[in-house]
């Protein structure tokens, strides 16, 4: 019985159902070692340029690693979470959205409708100004941004808004938007507006550097503010008026002006003419004065007191005569008995 049992056992464990099974316990045994060595090696990933990676051990950071290949422990002991590097610039947007302010109206909102976002910020001269603003920050410590990275956009946001209400506080109307039109072109004005941006970028980052000091820091930077400035629903059309009415009171001073230029030239042209004219008529005058004068300024020259009494008379004697020789008829008396002549037809 024995001898034929042996056989019957060696059967057994070299039958083709315990090779099999031999085999399949080798494959899972080879399976377990590649997906141990898979599990190990999990966490070895190449971080891409523009990006940096966050280590987490059982949900704390332990690193940060730039670009290049990152050797962390296998999940869940240790996670990998990749952020954008420090070079790249984000942008955040911050819309202008108008409140239901008293005295401002806005037909665009419904009345029970609230804002995302404060847009309205008073000057310090009493203007009111819409800011809508493109943010442009980058990350300058990755472990505090992945702690704080759900919060960053809002806080970026309310950043925004309080630096906002502090500089326009301390600005005129016109160094946020050109609403005179002489001042549009003016250099000191231009560099007013981009002083602005510079000053809400300041105090962004002094608020970032505060949040840091009290123990809550984002780990982000604002690089850039672009600004737009836009006048409220309300007063635009004010200021249009406004606007309208300046350029109509330019164009009437200039149309003035070009009339006054003009009578001024004509007036010019009739004193140069009157003058002109009276200057030749003087000339003519004298001229005339001085012909006629001349022969009788030559006599007066020729005569000597001694000579005086005969040279009149002979003067007399020369031009009475032809005088007298246009009269028809001419009676003489004794000059010594009568001391005028009478000629017919004279006065009594």
């Amino acid at each position: 019985m024995s001898a034929q049992v042996e056989p019957v056992d060696g059967l057994v464990q070299s039958g083709p159902v315990v090779q099999s099974v031999q085999v399949a316990f080798l494959a899972l045994r080879v399976f377990t070692v590649l997906l141990a060595l898979g599990w190990l090696t999990a966490n070895m990933r190449q971080v891409p340029p523009g990006s940096q990676a966050v280590v987490l051990r059982l949900g704390r950071v332990v690193g940060v690693q730039q670009s290049g290949l990152v050797l962390a422990l296998p999940r869940p002991i240790e996670t990998v979470v990749l952020l954008p590097s420090t070079e790249r610039q984000m942008v955040l947007k911050v819309a202008a959205r108008t409140a239901r302010v008293p005295g401002i109206v806005d037909d665009v909102m419904q009345p029970d409708e609230v804002p995302e976002d404060a847009g309205l910020y008073m000057t310090g001269d009493g203007g009111v100004v819409l800011l809508d603003a493109a943010i442009t920050w980058r990350i300058t410590d990755a472990a505090a941004y992945y702690l704080a990275e759900s919060h960053v956009p809002a806080a970026l946001r309310r950043m925004f808004m309080d630096a906002a209400v502090r500089v326009a506080a301390a600005r005129p109307l016109d160094d946020f938007m050109a609403v005179r039109p002489e001042r549009a072109n003016d250099p000191a004005a231009q560099a007013a507006r981009n002083a602005v941006r510079g000053d809400l970028v300041s105090a962004m980052n002094a608020a970032l550097v505060r949040l840091a000091s009290a123990g809550g820091g984002l780990g982000v930077e604002v690089t850039r503010a672009d600004v737009t400035a836009l006048l409220p629903p309300g007063a635009k059309g004010s200021f249009d008026a406004v606007l309208d009415a300046t350029q109509r009171a330019e164009q009437g001073m200039a149309s003035a002006r070009t009339d006054a230029l003009r009578l001024r030239q004509q007036a010019d042209q009739e004193r140069d003419r009157i003058l002109t004219t009276a200057r030749a008529g003087a000339l003519e005058r004298v001229g005339r004065a001085r012909s006629d004068t001349a022969q009788v300024a030559a006599l007066e020259a020729k005569m000597e007191p001694g000579t005086r009494a005969g040279f009149l008379a002979q003067l007399y004697r020369e031009r009475i005569g032809p005088i007298l020789g246009q009269a028809g008829t001419v009676n003489t008396i004794d000059a010594k008995a009568v001391s005028r002549l009478i000629l017919p037809g004279g006065a009594p």
